[in-house]
């Protein structure tokens, strides 16, 4: 279990004021979109989420990496599998949910091929649309 440390942190009341209405916002959208969620977000949660949030941006950092260097040997690659894996979802799932040939789900899957704009946004919105960080990545060929 990781331990967790408290600390006070002071907020001008108009960060409050945003605080309070992104939770607002947050906690509605959960009682639409997830019902399974019973409980509130708290202003706490919320700013953890967003600690969390912005070191993961940070340590993928370098899905960027290249783009000013293009020709450079960086290789795009997905995690979509480990992203469906992680939702429970099988790759004839995912075939059948995008109408995509599983044989090319595979591919992608593997990362033997680069998917088409096409069957990448497909993937992406079966999977939820998760973080663009958490789907791409960057890879220095040798």
């Amino acid at each position: 279990m990781k331990n967790y440390k408290k600390i006070n942190l002071f907020l001008s009341e108009e960060v409050i004021s945003k605080l309070e209405d992104y939770v607002s916002i947050e906690n509605k959208k959960n009682l639409l979109w997830k019902k399974e969620r019973k409980n509130y977000i708290q202003i706490q949660d919320f700013i953890a989420g967003l600690i969390v949030d912005f070191f993961e941006e940070m340590e993928n950092q370098e899905i960027s990496a290249g783009l000013d260097d293009l020709g450079k040997p960086y290789r795009l690659k997905n995690r979509f599998k480990e992203i469906a894996t992680g939702k429970g979802l099988t790759q004839q799932q995912i075939s059948e949910m995008t109408k995509i040939e599983p044989s090319n789900i595979s591919l992608i899957f593997r990362n033997k091929n680069q998917s088409s704009l096409d069957y990448f946004l497909r993937i992406w919105i079966a999977l939820d649309c998760p973080p663009i960080t958490k789907c791409l990545y960057r890879e220095v060929e040798k």
